[in-house]
């Protein structure tokens, strides 16, 4: 049934995610997320082995970002925390997630397509399960769209807000029935 809806969604919105591969692109990436942090440009050590996802209107335009740090490499959330998320090895971590200010609106329809571009790039790699540092507003929309979030803490300041650390698991790889986190 996500599966459904993410691929609705990346049909019929605006928007096309690609890897942002060049460094072009991935200067994109920082500089918006720096926008959205106000801190003018956003790279850390995690970036140098993570897929970033970049967003596009229409008309090429940057709208979104995000990115996946996939294992073996050290999840960002577990670092945070002092955490496993479990299946240990078998978890990917999404974050760094933001959307330019001229395509935030209250319909979230940006930060939807977003979030159902990294859902793509991670049922392509063939993960099931992710983990991430969400505050109490996207972890209401993330719950809004269908998937079950586990708070694996409390809220804690993390990039200048509130957020816990949560795992999700996206539909199974191979059945289509829920994943169990197995």
């Amino acid at each position: 049934m996500l599966d459904g809806l993410v691929e609705r969604v990346l049909s019929t919105y605006a928007y096309r995610f690609t890897q942002a591969c060049s460094a072009d692109d991935r200067a994109v990436a920082f500089r918006m997320r720096g926008d959205a942090a106000g801190s003018g440009w956003d790279e850390d050590s995690y970036d140098d082995v993570a897929v970033l996802l970049l967003g596009r209107d229409g008309d090429g335009e940057p709208v979104s970002t995000g990115r996946l740090v996939l294992p073996p490499h050290p999840l960002p959330t577990q670092d945070a925390c002092g955490i496993v998320v479990e299946p240990a090895g078998r978890v990917v971590d999404v974050g760094r997630m933001c959307v330019a200010t001229t395509y935030r609106s209250y319909r979230q329809a940006a930060y939807v397509a977003l979030l159902c571009g990294l859902y793509r790039e991670m049922r392509e790699g063939g993960f099931a399960t992710a983990c991430g540092m969400m505050s109490p507003p996207v972890r209401r929309l993330t719950r809004l769209i269908g998937l079950t979030l586990e708070e694996l803490g409390p809220d804690r300041q993390h990039l200048g807000e509130p957020r816990a650390p949560v795992r999700f698991a996206l539909t199974a790889v191979a059945t289509g029935q829920p994943a169990t986190g197995e």
